[in-house]
């Protein structure tokens, strides 16, 4: 079983980290935290 990523920025849950910086991005503010940079989570 995937261990899921939670959004710093509300309950979503995403499957990868590439997932989650796409959600930040178009939901949460332009750019997101990770701004397709997995290095940095």
């Amino acid at each position: 079983m995937t261990e899921e990523i939670s959004c710093p920025y509300c309950e979503t849950k995403c499957k990868t980290k590439e997932e989650l910086s796409t959600h930040i991005d178009r939901i949460h503010h332009g750019k997101g935290l990770l701004e397709g940079d997995t290095r940095k989570y």
